[in-house]
């Protein structure tokens, strides 16, 4: 499998594709805002993601209960419009149910991206048809993240309703950990994925300091991840990295309160991807 990760085939001519850093030391990579330039140093060993490729499928039931400025809906539209100028002018994809994405469209999704994020409710894998998923080949899609597991009252009963159909050895491969070793076998090259239960208030929280780092600041996602499990309460609100959009949204948290929050989220395969 790491083998599978690291692998590049060559095209014809003999030109190896390569998505690496070409400078010995560093990367730096600039892009315009509406601030003016601002520099990103990538470091010389990473490997590259395409950010104008990215899929998106956030909350296609629009099951989030709670706050609005919150909920998966308005965090991600939070992160598409501060980051328009830079990064995700090309991102593509559903933002609750007013275009309810199909298998189909599900499928299209994930087989055509460099990038893929979904933000939801219940498991990832309680939204696609895991038969379908196993299927497909996804070695172009680099990155997956996954903010789900979280819950409500109607996704609750949306997915007991689903368990009636299905036996107990497929409702366990929507486990987290089963879910990061079945994308990794059709070619996901690194997963970030939550591993229990969460509150919307934690997704909002990973998902701000998550896109603030991988994309304002350009660090790879291994240590992306690591940041976020290190932190305490004060340092998630406070550091100079977060917008102003989440110290907005959120009240400030103690560290005991935030331990479970910071360890939750996990990468699987390889730390030295970046968004470029």
């Amino acid at each position: 499998m790491l083998w599978n990760r690291l692998h590049k085939e060559e095209p014809e001519g003999g030109v190896k594709k390569e998505g690496r850093s070409r400078d010995p030391k560093k990367r730096s990579l600039v892009k315009k805002s509406r601030k003016g330039s601002v520099p990103r140093t990538i470091p010389a060993d990473c490997i590259i993601v395409d950010s104008n490729n990215f899929k998106f499928i956030v909350d296609p039931y629009e099951e989030a209960q709670g706050p609005e400025m919150l909920t998966p809906v308005c965090v991600t539209q939070d992160v598409l419009e501060r980051f328009q100028d830079t990064f995700t002018s090309r991102w593509v994809g559903h933002l609750g149910s007013k275009h309810f994405p199909s298998q189909a469209q599900w499928e299209q999704a994930l087989g055509s991206c460099s990038g893929f994020f979904f933000y939801g409710m219940e498991s990832f894998l309680s939204h696609i048809l895991v038969e379908r998923l196993v299927a497909m080949n996804l070695q172009e899609c680099q990155v997956v993240v996954l903010l789900d597991l979280a819950r409500s009252y109607q996704s609750l009963r949306r997915h007991m309703e689903s368990m009636e159909h299905r036996s107990a050895s497929q409702l366990s491969l929507e486990e987290p950990v089963e879910a990061a070793i079945l994308l990794s076998l059709v070619g996901v090259k690194s997963i970030l994925a939550n591993q229990w239960p969460t509150l919307l208030q934690d997704n909002a929280l990973r998902a701000s300091i998550l896109w603030e780092n991988l994309l304002a600041v350009g660090k790879p996602v291994g240590e992306t991840v690591r940041l976020l499990q290190k932190m305490s309460g004060e340092e998630a609100v406070n550091q100079d990295e977060v917008s102003q959009i989440l110290k907005d949204k959120l009240p400030l948290l103690q560290s005991s309160e935030l331990l479970p929050t910071t360890l939750n989220l996990v990468l699987y395969g390889l730390p030295h991807q970046a968004i470029g």
